[in-house]
């Protein structure tokens, strides 16, 4: 049985002479069962925005405690809530190096003390409790750059290799923030075929984010990670019941991974296509070629429309490489619109005795081409989907065009969404869930178009003339 009671406690504190007195509200448990429960550790001072700042018990160890923050040049002394704590004799400056703690016996001992702080930086404060108590202050390590490796991403029958390493996407608005968008699929060959481990550089294997702890853990567990130590790996299951495209969301000031959506597949489709050519826009460029958007990523479906001259073309799987190529069957197969064209994979066609065929365009015309990686067949229409009448202006996050029988909506949002349809007389007569973007036909007619999210707060509206 655990006895709570509330109990107020008032400290009387010296920093540089300045008499602070501050009464602070500390919630005692006093639990005979357990000699690592919480405690209230707070730090008491001048060196945070707050005088009184609480420490969070870390899950995974429950002997630390962390603040993650930025923080200024000054005194400060710790509180568990009965005792104060300072420095031990010696050193005080607990930044970049772990400093011993000792009960407080006098309001006039000196506190810890932080030198050298970049005000615009983000720091981690952390207390190790025991029989040895110590304190830590580091600046929060920030990376330019992460990237998944692994067994679903090898590409040889041998160990896994850094140039396998997938890069992630930086959050716009959080410098701690990274986000994994694609495919992962148990390897059918290689190195441990359904673990993965992220890298914070795809040049060395010295610095990675493993699981907390000293085991393996299902991705679709992913919570806490840390930085080197075991090398654990996050891992997919061997019956493929884990395939399938990922959103995996990591935090590394705070240590966190979390997986925002996952969708069955059992093939890995490229995030994007890219299509390069003297008929179109880019020219013939590798490093700059046009961008098809994935209209159904687990379809393997990817869209491009615009204008185009007459001239030559074919698609691209990776950005700044020719190697990995979808080429025609036929040499310079002439486009016809409406009219479906196989394609092929040829990679590096120049060693392999493959080939290296291009579409035509006879002419110049605006157009919209469809790729279909599932059928591995291509279309080309006459005009793009481009027109639309709104209710509401289109925002830059959300979109819904119709057009010739053809519906597409799509979010940048990473949480899953919902497109319903309602007829000229308010009956609903289509909804499907979708994440990032989905595309059908419907018969022509007028439709009113909304997407909205599982709570069913409407995030956009259109008005569809089909």
């Amino acid at each position: 049985m655990v006895h709570c009671h509330l109990a107020s406690k008032l400290l009387t504190t010296n920093y540089g002479g300045i008499q602070m007195r501050k009464v602070i509200i500390f919630l005692l448990s006093v639990c005979t069962v357990s000699a690592l429960q919480a405690k209230n550790w707070a730090i008491i001072g001048k060196a945070l925005e707050n005088d009184t700042t609480l420490l969070v018990q870390d899950a995974t160890n429950l002997n630390v405690y962390k603040y993650i923050g930025k923080i200024s040049t000054g005194k400060f002394k710790l509180s568990d809530g009965t005792n104060v704590y300072i420095p031990v004799c010696g050193m005080n400056d607990p930044m970049g190096q772990k400093i011993g703690m000792e009960i407080q016996t006098d309001t006039n001992q000196t506190g810890f003390g932080v030198k050298y702080v970049n005000p615009t930086k983000m720091y981690i404060i952390t207390l190790t409790t025991g029989a040895n108590p110590t304190l830590e202050v580091k600046m929060a390590e920030t990376y330019k750059h992460l990237y998944l490796i692994g067994g679903p991403v090898n590409s040889t029958q041998a160990n896994w290799q850094l140039r396998d390493a997938v890069e992630l996407e930086k959050d716009t608005a959080d410098q701690f923030v990274f986000y994994y968008r694609g495919f992962l699929i148990y390897n059918s060959f290689g190195d441990e075929p359904g673990s993965i481990k992220f890298l914070t550089s795809n040049i060395s294997w010295a610095n990675a984010f493993h699981p907390a702890g000293i085991f393996n853990v299902e991705l679709n567990k992913a919570s806490k990670m840390r930085l080197n130590g075991n090398d654990t790996k996050w891992q997919i299951p061997a019956d493929g019941s884990g395939n399938g495209y990922y959103i995996i969301r990591l935090n590394t000031l705070e240590e966190t991974i979390e997986v925002l959506q996952f969708t069955p597949g059992q093939t890995a489709y490229p995030n994007k296509i890219y299509i390069t050519g003297d008929a179109f826009p880019c020219g013939w460029s590798a490093d700059a070629p046009e961008t098809m958007a994935p209209i159904n990523i687990i379809e393997g479906k990817y869209k491009w429309e615009g204008n185009v001259v007459a001239g030559q073309f074919k698609f691209l799987k990776i950005k700044g490489s020719w190697g990995s190529c979808y080429v025609s069957t036929v040499e310079d197969q002439v486009i016809e619109f409406g009219k479906e064209y196989p394609i092929v994979f040829e990679y590096e066609y120049w060693n392999g005795g493959g080939n290296d065929y291009k579409f035509v365009f006879d002419e110049s015309t605006e157009c919209t081409i469809s790729l279909n990686l599932s059928t591995m067949k291509m279309v080309v229409h006459s005009g793009t989907t481009h027109v639309r009448n709104t209710i509401d202006k289109q925002s830059a996050q959300y979109n819904i065009i119709g057009h010739n029988g053809m519906i597409r909506a799509s979010s940048s949002d990473l949480s899953p969404k919902k497109i319903v349809l309602y007829n000229y007389v308010g009956q609903k007569v289509y909804a499907n869930n979708f994440v990032l973007n989905t595309e059908f036909s419907f018969p022509k007619g007028f439709y009113i178009a909304i997407i909205t999210d599982t709570q069913r707060n409407i995030y956009e509206t259109a008005k569809l003339v089909l």
